[in-house]
């Protein structure tokens, strides 16, 4: 199995589109829009500048629950953004989410085996296009989701395993176990950087029990791949897992709090479940249902039929490959056997886990690159003459792409930077707090405020003032009631009435007479308004 073809003119071809796939993505991406999502507004913004800035212990819930995620994935799209004109760090990002094709690229050549060197690679290019033009994965395209990073981590693992699935297989065990670590160590390093990416570690990792080896062999390679992961992940999410840790008693807080039982959340997982199959009957068949009801799993509409294209497939397939060997009747095998049982069994693996622990579409992108390949894999199964699986392929590949409609989280107009505020004066900001309340997304204004002045968000998707069971509660009052200077209250301007009863609870009147207007470029105007204690308007009347 090679990653690059021999010849002279194949491979200046796959050399081409390794170099010139990714700027064209990345160009792409320019013409979509300056990506204004909500979760970058709410976070990704936020919790780098925070991170970078030593703001960690500063600030208490400014991007609600997100605050407490791993910001490691947010620090080089801040740096970017921060530092270049929005166009050019808009063109870095969308360049670096168009390495995805690149790999995909790589683990098509290695893994085809249909026509001579050049047939190949055209068809690798093909899927490897296609990759990048998914519902999922091309509204995801220069935005900061990350999803289309951790892909990065996904498909370089299967990069490292496909180009090398002989060796590992059959050679010598010391250098098959170090490759199989690496790769593990790709896939561990995105799961430290975004937690969900774990179903990929999972899958990857068991696939290797149905690769064609000895029963140990393939044990021992599993064994090194999740040592591999654990060191990617210790590497990538470690320093942060501490961190949650002494601040809190729970690695990865507040998820799973159920089993940590930290004292400063609820015993609760918080799992959202507001995507999961609404019965046991929908949740098996989901494929069938998503698709057409998108809104099942996203927060906006898309659609695509490769997941569909793939449950419908892939076992069909599978069963009558069995079928065939019993009558002695040989698969079509358009791609190379090993390769084939590995990356459909870590799909069909990833996949289950999806469906069981998330739902959520924006998850299943990585495997939305990789279905291309995996409808190809499926067709060569197929007990029927390869010109026929070809055409099954080719026609399943037209449908997906031709009926493709990607999703739009948000786009604005380019700016001269990507993210602008025009805060007005502050006085005296050395001894002002400034309160966030109401629900929506609102800390990428807090970088354009005086450094000095600490937020405290007291009302939030994790925190109310009257929640009950969420220790949170009394650091939130004990840094509102210590603070001895002036109150700020920063909200969009129609929870500015909801801002002013959570901040009631806390003892504060919120003057909604007294507002000055925060415009920004990516979303609505907010609301800078002042803030009264209760008992010294008490004081002041007596």
């Amino acid at each position: 199995m090679t990653l690059l073809p021999t010849a002279r003119r194949p491979r200046t071809m796959a050399l081409a589109f390794l170099l010139l796939a990714p700027p064209l993505y990345g160009l792409l991406g320019l013409a979509l829009g300056m990506d204004a999502n909500w979760d970058l507004r709410n976070y990704h913004w936020y919790n780098a500048y925070a991170l970078l800035t030593g703001r960690l212990g500063m600030d208490m819930l400014p991007a609600q629950m997100p605050s407490f995620y791993n910001p490691l994935l947010d620090v080089p799209f801040y740096l970017l953004a921060s530092h270049l004109p929005a166009r050019a760090a808009g063109f870095v990002w969308g360049t670096l989410h168009g390495l995805n094709l690149a790999l995909a690229f790589l683990l098509a050549h290695a893994t085809l085996r249909v026509g001579g060197a050049g047939a190949r690679v055209a068809l690798a290019a093909l899927l490897a296009a296609m990759a990048g033009f998914g519902g999922g994965t091309l509204g995801l395209l220069g935005t900061t989701f990350h999803d289309n990073m951790v892909s990065l981590g996904v498909l370089g693992a299967l990069v490292v395993v496909a180009g090398s699935l002989p060796r590992l297989i059959g050679g010598p065990a010391p250098g098959a176990f170090a490759r199989v670590a690496a790769a593990g160590l790709l896939a561990g390093a995105a799961m430290g950087m975004k937690n969900p990416t774990v179903i990929y570690a999972v899958g990857l990792c068991l696939a290797f029990l149905a690769v064609p080896a000895r029963p140990w062999r393939r044990l021992w390679l599993a064994f090194f791949f999740g040592v591999g992961v654990l060191g990617g992940l210790a590497l990538c999410g470690g320093f942060w897992m501490a961190h949650l840790w002494v601040e809190y008693g729970n690695p990865v807080f507040p998820h799973m709090n159920q089993i940590f039982k930290s004292p400063f959340a609820a015993l609760s997982g918080y799992v959202n479940v507001g995507f999961f199959p609404d019965s046991r009957l929908e949740r098996l068949f989901f494929p069938l249902v998503f698709p057409f009801a998108p809104l099942k799993v996203g927060e906006v509409p898309f659609f695509d039929l490769r997941v569909l294209a793939l449950f419908l497939l892939v076992p069909v397939a599978a069963a009558l490959a069995l079928l065939g060997r019993a009558f002695h009747r040989p698969s079509a095998g358009l791609t190379e056997t090993a390769a084939t049982r590995y990356l459909l069994t870590a799909m069909a693996v990833t996949y289950a886990l999806w469906v069981a622990m998330f739902c959520i579409y924006r998850y299943l992108v990585p495997l939305e690159m990789l279905a291309p390949l995996a409808i190809v894999m499926a067709a060569g199964l197929l007990p029927v003459p390869r010109r026929a699986a070809l055409i099954l392929a080719a026609l399943l590949l037209l449908l997906v792409q031709a009926t493709a409609r990607p999703a739009d989280w948000g786009r604005v107009p380019w700016s001269e930077r990507w993210v602008e505020a025009a805060v007005p004066p502050i006085e005296d900001p050395d001894d002002t707090m400034v309160l966030m309340a109401g629900y929506w997304a609102i800390s990428h204004v807090i970088p354009a405020f005086p450094p000095r002045i600490p937020f405290v968000r007291i009302q939030s998707n994790f925190l109310q003032p009257d929640s009950v069971g969420n220790g949170y509660l009394a650091l939130m009052q004990d840094k509102v009631g210590t603070h001895r200077g002036r109150f700020l209250m920063l909200s969009t301007i129609p929870d500015t009435p909801g801002a002013a009863k959570a901040a009631a609870l806390l003892g504060l009147r919120v003057a909604q007479d007294n507002c000055r207007v925060i415009p920004n470029n990516l979303g609505e105007p907010l609301n800078l308004c002042a803030v009264q204690r209760m008992a010294d308007l008490e004081r002041s009347v007596d």
